[in-house]
């Protein structure tokens, strides 16, 4: 049967041996964005000594009970608890972002000889975000920071070998952490990481390495109803239609953009957008038609509640975030959807179950339309 265990281990370093008996655990793993464990452990259980000083957490699963692997994402900082010193059942509640939360702790700082501007760290228009992040990250390990955090990509070609792009100037405040550095490449659409080992960040060019297809193949991952999926509740929204965008950005620049192939329920509805960064007309008219993309439609968020009872296909060995799967869509019909997080549960007795947040290919195109204007801001 399916199954999680947390393994402490010393910061940066050595096993320390299994937590036997945690009360509940939570793990997250989000695409593009931080892992995420919560977990519940009596200071008075075996193994509570492993976890009374700073260490790291591995979340790992089998699939047997036998044999135990730590998924690539799954190791954590224990540097939060909270609980009640007069519990006389000592519980106490860990909170642990990813192991990647280490690049908080490492700050940007100006070029050794390329002066600030403004206090900020310039990079050039002929820039990646590949060779952004292994700039900082390269120069964080000279000062003495992140000393046991490693990369597979560097300012050439990404973790598969391509080379990087697109390319985009970007200012960045000193003092800006390089986590939030990280985040907001993947914002303006020019990178996709994750970890691919405890403490080993990847990295490639937008919608390709990071990304995996299992729709297709002799094999591909059918998340079934009643087999694998066992409820899939879906919240509609109609609330950002619109057919008429009003794009304000910098020096006066005002315009109005019409999508006029799509007729709404109610007829004409506007959304106005403020765009700080955009000082062309040009530009300003590509944001508001990015933005009445997807206002067409009604938005979908897709929650689908997964069992490891049973099931063929299970999570983290047989599909990731960011992989595209064929799963229940509108009205059971099983269609391609790209998982978004995935979310699983153990209880004390150890029950795992779990949901999974997904995307269709509208989302996608959403995505890539957020991005686009997130860029478009950022590049005047």
């Amino acid at each position: 049967m399916f199954d999680l265990r947390l393994v402490a281990f010393d910061p940066n370093g050595n096993r320390r041996g299994l937590l036997l008996h945690p009360l509940q655990v939570e793990v997250a793993f989000p695409l593009n964005d931080l892992p995420a464990l919560r977990f519940v452990y009596s200071k008075r259980a075996a193994g509570a000594e492993m976890i009374a000083t700073p260490c790291e957490i591995g979340v790992q699963w089998s699939a047997d009970g036998a044999t135990w692997t730590e998924y690539p994402e799954a190791r954590f900082l224990l540097v939060h608890r909270d609980g009640d010193q007069l519990d006389p059942a000592g519980v106490w509640r860990f909170n642990c972002p990813s192991y990647l939360w280490a690049l908080r702790k490492a700050v940007v700082y100006p070029h050794a000889t390329i002066p600030p501007a403004n206090q900020q760290r310039v990079f050039s228009t002929s820039a990646s975000g590949g060779f952004i992040l292994h700039s900082l990250l390269t120069e964080a390990q000279a000062r003495g920071s992140l000393s046991g955090f490693s990369w597979t990509f560097n300012g050439s070609i990404d973790t598969a070998n391509a080379t990087w792009s697109p390319f985009m100037g970007m200012a960045i405040r000193l003092g800006t952490d390089v986590l939030s550095v990280l985040l907001k490449l993947v914002e303006y659409g020019l990178l996709d990481f994750r970890l691919t080992s405890a403490r080993q960040l990847s990295a490639w060019k937008p919608n390709s390495g990071a990304l995996r297809d299992l729709t297709v193949g002799i094999s591909p991952v059918i998340l079934r109803a009643g087999q694998d999926i066992t409820a899939a509740p879906d919240i509609g929204s109609l609330k950002d239609m619109a057919s008429a965008a009003y794009v304000i950005g910098d020096n006066d620049i005002r315009q109005e953009v019409v999508n006029v192939g799509t007729s709404l329920p109610w007829g004409r509805w506007e959304i106005g957008l403020r765009q700080p960064g955009l000082v062309d007309v040009g530009a300003a008219h590509t944001a508001g038609t990015a933005a009445l993309v997807n206002a067409v439609a009604e938005r979908v968020q897709r929650t689908r509640e997964i069992t490891t009872s049973g099931a063929r296909w299970l999570p983290l060995r047989d599909y990731r975030p960011g992989d595209l799967i064929l799963a229940p869509g509108n009205d059971g019909v099983l269609q391609p959807l790209r998982i978004r997080q995935i979310t699983l549960t153990r209880t004390a007795r150890g029950l795992v179950a779990g949901n999974l947040v997904l995307s269709d290919r509208f989302e996608d195109q959403d995505l890539r339309m957020t991005r686009l204007l997130a860029a478009l801001a950022a590049r005047q």
